[in-house]
């Protein structure tokens, strides 16, 4: 039993990693009863965290706790990539899940409408490059091909969003709920799926 313990404690990181979309998610899918007349396609995640909802602390929980697993994680992302690409592009990787981290735990910690909420948004640009660093970190994996198709997916749909984000443009059928969530699956997921490759290949 204690020669497994090593390898255990090895994958924590890794499956902490895997636990950042489901905490994400769902926290929202938690805390919505709590909120009469919320709109997932109209209204934004935050709101969840709001006076207006009659539990804001199920969501702000759960924006803390996918904080706390993005920055474990990150150390597991850290020494996967590393073992398999180069120690620059791992700890970009590193980096981008660390940001994801912080953002997420002000979030919890500074609900809507405190000003401190998104004073850091400047390090969501790291969340949102996370699934290209992914790509490029796997590239030549051997047996990842399917999850560099599916990473080729989530960067195109993050740069079609783009233009919507930096609202070049305009669209109704993309109100702010969905172009939120949107975006998150295609740069919250990856991180999961990811963390889960690796803490499979590891064993």
């Amino acid at each position: 039993m204690a020669a497994n313990q090593p390898s255990s404690l090895a994958q924590f990181p890794l499956m902490a990693a895997v636990f950042v979309p489901g905490f994400y998610f769902g926290a929202q899918v938690l805390a919505l009863p709590f909120f009469p007349g919320y709109s997932v396609t109209r209204d934004v995640a935050s709101l969840l965290g709001t006076a207006n909802s009659h539990d804001p602390w199920i969501f702000n929980l759960g924006a803390i706790l996918t904080g706390i697993a993005a920055l474990v994680g990150a150390f597991g992302l850290f020494q996967a990539f590393r073992d398999r690409a180069n120690i620059f592009l791992a700890a970009l990787i590193a980096i981008s899940l660390a940001a994801t981290g912080i953002v997420s735990i002000r979030a919890g910690l500074f609900p809507m409408p405190d000003s401190r909420h998104g004073d850091w948004g400047f390090l969501s640009s790291f969340t949102v490059a996370s699934p290209i660093l992914f790509l490029l970190g796997m590239w030549r994996t051997k047996g990842a091909t399917a999850i560099r198709l599916y990473l080729v997916g989530c960067a195109l749909l993050i740069l079609c969003l783009v233009p919507f984000l930096m609202h070049r443009v305009h669209s109704e059928a993309l109100p702010a709920g969905t172009l939120q969530r949107l975006l998150a699956f295609a740069a919250f997921t990856p991180i999961g799926v990811v963390g889960y490759y690796f803490s499979r290949a590891d064993r």
